[in-house]
């Protein structure tokens, strides 16, 4: 009798212990337009200090003729608690800005254009501005930023040749060979893009000072990575055998094809991953009917749209493109409004938002728990 009081005790234990991961309060999202005033805006990044990284359009003066405008597009930094927005500035004479990405240091990276077309690597703290040594590139495109300020991007010293650029602490840049896409960088150094493993073979790898490590494919080489963790895991999009766009993710052993919203078909595109493991992107229906912006957790697939709120819905809004998540669980991305056809950068808060897959540890107790009591049982009928 002691013996099964103690089993059912750890079994108790176990359960509880896996419901304590399990349960929470019903997921629950609060949507606001970061840019009420913009006929169009994207919001690139989140931090987990709730500071946002993107841009929008604005109207400016034609110089030298008054009373007119023209439309181009700013860099701007939103604060998340009060959505309110700050345009970060440019170098004179710079046509438009984008911020790509930022980090927990609150540094921002991205570019600005001029009217011949050619762009600057700008980094934006604190109120300055950084132009980034580019090795007089026509072309310069940072795209994203880790913990200790190490950025990795995009440099073309004409309008079509591309290569793979790393700035070191000291904002130092080095060329790494041929680009074959967008690339993201870890707090451990590790850059996750596409790389020419031989000449003219480009392949989704991983880079580490240099060392290249291919992570697979989903049947063709043009596999695109599109962020990286800390803990080495890669999501993106690639090409299936079928010819299909699906979103992908690496563990670190496996690229695997992440799961489609039920009964939707399409097309499925990842952009970002948090460091618990939780995928954003979209999910674009068979025939281009709908884009949505989507969230994977674990073996879960949620359709955003599902947590936004009846008014913001009946106001015509949309969530199309999940661009950025943090720890928190709070994601970023753009909205388009179907009865003004504006487009605008969104944030999805919450104080309970969809929690992440409870770790495996929590699983491994429960089934300790049930498979010493199923021992139990099974030495009792046979003695």
């Amino acid at each position: 009798m002691i013996m099964n009081k103690r089993l059912t005790m750890m079994l108790l234990s176990g359960c509880m212990l896996g419901n304590a991961a399990i349960l929470h309060a019903a997921p629950s999202y609060t949507f606001t337009d970061l840019s009420p005033a913009s006929s169009f805006a994207i919001a690139n990044a989140i931090n987990n200090h709730d500071q946002i990284a993107g841009y929008q359009s604005i109207q400016v003066p034609l110089p030298g003729i008054p009373g007119s405008t023209v439309s181009t597009f700013t860099a701007t930094l939103w604060n998340g608690a009060t959505g309110s927005a700050t345009f970060l500035t440019t170098p004179a004479f710079d046509l438009g800005s984008v911020a790509n990405d930022l980090n927990d240091a609150g540094q921002v990276v991205g570019f600005t254009s001029d009217l011949a077309g050619k762009t600057a690597a700008i980094r934006w703290e604190n109120g300055i501005t950084t132009p980034l040594p580019s090795m007089n590139a026509f072309y310069a495109n940072p795209l994203s930023v880790n913990t200790s300020g190490e950025i990795v991007g995009i440099i073309g010293p004409d309008d079509s040749s591309r290569f793979l650029a790393h700035w070191d602490k000291n904002l130092t840049p080095t060329l790494q060979g041929s680009s074959g896409g967008d690339y993201a960088i870890n707090d451990s150094g590790q850059i996750a893009g596409s790389f020419e493993f031989s000449p003219g073979n480009f392949q989704a790898g991983i880079s580490l000072n240099g060392n290249l490590t291919a992570i697979g494919t989903l049947g063709a080489s043009s596999d695109t990575p599109l962020d990286i963790n800390d803990q080495g895991m890669v999501v993106g999009f690639g090409v299936t055998p079928s010819n299909n766009m699906r979103a992908f993710l690496y563990d670190g052993d496996t690229l695997s094809a992440l799961r489609m919203i039920p009964g939707i078909g399409g097309q499925t595109f990842a952009n970002a991953i948090n460091e618990l493991g939780q995928v954003v992107g979209s999910s674009v229906a068979a025939g281009g009917a709908f884009e949505h912006a989507t969230l994977w957790n674990g073996y879960q697939v949620f359709d955003l749209n599902d947590f936004l709120d009846e008014s913001s819905k009946n106001a015509g809004w949309v969530l199309t493109d999940a661009l950025d998540i943090n720890d928190q669980g709070w994601i970023v991305g753009e909205a388009e409004n179907t009865i003004s056809g504006e487009k605008h950068a969104f944030l999805f808060s919450s104080d309970h938002p969809i929690p992440p897959v409870p770790e495996s540890q929590t699983y491994l107790m429960l089934l300790a728990g049930l498979a010493l009591l199923g021992l139990k049982l099974q030495k009792k009928h046979l003695f």
